[in-house]
């Protein structure tokens, strides 16, 4: 009898634990949007820059086109760019804005502009490289070892916007 007793509270003392384990993780979740104008990434971690849009009332915030935050440890918590990473590296300067269109550039490269724009009915931001105009996915930046401050290179990947086809540049800032 001792030892049913005992197997029955080790059993409730596991159930209660998985309970509690579930809903701490559950409230540690986070709901990261979808639909990104561009993502941004390094090679020195799993961390990376989101860049999405922001509107008022349906229309372009012409002051401040795009959210930009952090996510950082494979997707668990979100955090606003630190003031060094929007005036050195991450941040948005708006060249030209109006409530349907912007033209902006990272602080990091200021010779890629990026236009935010509607196309098809969805909000996306268009380069031009190459010769092409390409609808932005993700950019992905290559640092130098050891201390990972200079960047050795920038993949820029995306969807040509004639023709549809996946592509890549490479840019050397």
């Amino acid at each position: 009898m001792k030892e049913v007793k005992g197997r029955y509270l080790w059993g409730l003392f596991l159930f209660i634990v998985q309970c509690l384990m579930f809903n701490v993780q559950s409230s540690w979740a986070i709901e990261i949007p979808k639909d990104h104008i561009l993502l941004f990434e390094r090679n020195t971690n799993t961390n990376y820059v989101c860049y999405d849009i922001n509107l008022e009332d349906g229309k372009l915030n012409q002051s401040e086109p795009l959210k930009t935050y952090w996510v950082l440890g494979h997707e668990t918590r979100i955090e606003p760019l630190t003031f060094l990473d929007r005036k050195m590296a991450f941040g948005v300067k708006v060249i030209k804005a109006s409530e349907s269109e912007a033209i902006v550039h990272l602080t990091a490269y200021k010779n890629l502009r990026i236009r935010i724009c509607k196309h098809k009915g969805k909000w996306v931001g268009i380069v031009k490289l190459g010769g092409h105009e390409i609808i932005l996915q993700k950019m992905f930046a290559q640092m130098k070892p050891p201390v990972n401050v200079k960047c050795e290179y920038v993949d820029v990947f995306g969807t040509d916007l004639k023709t549809g086809e996946k592509c890549q540049q490479r840019i050397k800032p």
